[in-house]
């Protein structure tokens, strides 16, 4: 299964996914054995708060998995308040503290190779936060300011209220909703995409909406159906970073935060392993219980396309569940064997808080 250009480098730091959703699937199920893509590891590590025996984390990109591997050992070695200060998220974000994450760094315990790595990184960023040095997070800043222009004045009064019905009331009746469908016009499109972050490798689109009315209908749902002072990804659009504390994605939540150390701790093992997901998941004989998909599929074409939930179903227990993500594009898949159960996390799916993607669940038959 080869890989675009897109995924030859480090692509995330933060992560693009709100995994709370997948988090609050797995600390119902408690699956022993779990799969997910990598990612840059919050989409992934988090979902340890269960407690399974083992946790196999996958990428094709080395620098991704390294990065997985490094929030492991901050959970393992640092407390809470040092984690959010190593890796920069608010209230911590406000403050220089260069000189106690370089110290934090020399105290974690991480391999000669991934230390080797991830040194110059950090002496090169003069030990400032590396969470928005990924290209998407990158891709975002660069948005946020050609976002701040167009909107003007109060651009960030959406993500000023502690009230839903006082947001949606501000929404319905004083957003510049004609300044902000400029903002989807100019930015959301391809040309922009391909040109700020995926050179040339972005999505073939097969939903029927237009860009524009993808974004227009993703966004629309992010301002109805939660606090966006609460999404990292809404941050990330008007800021360039997290701005407020309760942006913080899951990871940065404490009781999260401590479930995961807690799993580590008592022997929940994690693998990193530089395959691709189908390869990964014929080291196992019906012994998956779930699997964490992100938007991977979405890429795949021709037969890959067709048959990669078949190619799955042998690794995978009765009752097993895969959770999919498709941005603008659904996978055309032979789902056979599987029964969808999406219905079951409707509400779930409503409130979670980057809406960019179209959410899907498969439960093995």
């Amino acid at each position: 299964m080869s890989s675009p250009k897109y995924f030859n480098s480090l692509n995330y730091s933060l992560g693009n996914e709100d995994t709370s959703f997948e988090v609050g699937i797995v600390n119902q199920l408690n699956p022993k054995n779990i799969l997910s893509i990598a990612g840059c590891g919050s989409r992934a590590l988090p979902l340890l708060s269960c407690q399974p025996d083992k946790l196999v984390c996958v990428d094709l990109v080395e620098s991704q998995l390294a990065l997985t591997r490094l929030r492991m050992t901050c959970y393992l070695h640092l407390n809470f308040e040092q984690f959010l200060i190593f890796w920069g998220f608010p209230p911590y974000a406000a403050y220089d503290y260069s000189l106690e994450r370089k110290k934090l760094f020399s105290k974690i315990e991480l391999s000669a190779e991934d230390r080797t790595y991830f040194a110059p990184i950090f002496e090169a960023n003069k030990w400032k936060s590396i969470l928005y040095l990924g290209k998407w997070e990158k891709t975002f800043q660069t948005l946020s300011k050609a976002l701040r222009f167009i909107m003007g004045k109060d651009y960030d009064r959406i993500l000023s209220f502690h009230s839903l019905e006082e947001q949606i009331h501000y929404y319905e009746n004083d957003f510049p909703q004609k300044r902000w469908d400029a903002v989807l016009f100019l930015l959301g499109n391809k040309p922009v995409f391909n040109a700020l972050l995926y050179k040339g490798d972005f999505i073939k689109k097969n939903v029927p909406e237009t860009h524009f009315e993808y974004y227009q209908s993703s966004f629309d749902q992010l301002f109805r159906n939660g606090l966006v002072r609460e999404s990292f990804f809404a941050n990330l659009c008007f800021f360039g970073h997290i701005a407020h504390q309760d942006g913080n994605t899951i990871e940065a939540q404490t009781i999260n935060f401590h479930a995961v150390k807690s799993s580590l701790e008592s022997g929940s093992k994690v693998l990193t392993l530089k395959k691709d997901l189908l390869s990964a998941a014929k080291d196992f004989k019906e012994d998956l219980e779930f699997v964490s998909l992100s938007d991977v599929p979405s890429y795949f074409s021709g037969d890959i396309e067709k048959n990669y939930a078949q190619e799955l179903l042998p690794s995978l227990r009765k009752g097993a569940l895969v959770v999919l993500r498709s941005y603008l594009r659904v996978p055309e898949s032979n789902w056979n064997g599987y029964t969808d159960v999406t219905t079951r996390y409707s509400s779930e799916i409503s409130k979670e808080k980057v809406q960019m993607y179209r959410i899907q669940v498969f439960e093995k038959l």
